[in-house]
């Protein structure tokens, strides 16, 4: 399946990131675990990772979720640099997995769940736009 989402450039990275480093954490916590240790309901965890749905953290709930992962900085979560855009418009292709269980292949990488296929910032007028409510957070393209 193509989708195409639109959201904040830095909170899809966050998103990426808490759940690069959650799958990689040893001993492995799940979405349910580690929803327990922010204190959030036992399902927000995957509808945040799930990029359909528009949950995202909040800065307490990253937080929480650096603690939860021992993590030495919050650095370990952000990008290296500023990010350039604000708004994006994310198109991917979701890929089939043999699992519900989240996997870390051979050279140690996190398996994707989506190849992305582009990132475009928004203009001035899609944001605006984007505000008003007038562009829909996700397109699917192909089913």
């Amino acid at each position: 399946m193509i989708i195409e989402i639109i959201m904040s450039h830095i909170d899809f990275y966050v998103i990426e990131s808490l759940r690069e480093l959650r799958v990689k954490s040893n001993p492995y916590i799940d979405q349910v675990e580690l929803a327990q240790r922010i204190g959030v309901s036992e399902g927000y965890v995957g509808q945040i990772e799930n990029p359909k749905n528009r949950a995202k953290y909040n800065m307490r709930m990253m937080a929480r979720a650096a603690k939860a992962l021992n993590l030495k900085s919050y650095q370990d979560i952000l990008p290296k640099e500023t990010l350039k855009n604000d708004m994006v418009r994310i198109k991917m292709k979701t890929l089939k997995s043999d699992t519900r269980k989240h996997e870390v292949d051979k050279n140690g990488n996190v398996k994707k769940r989506f190849e992305i296929l582009s990132i475009k910032a928004l203009n001035s007028d899609e944001i605006l736009q984007w505000e008003n409510g007038e562009i829909k957070y996700l397109t699917i393209i192909e089913k």
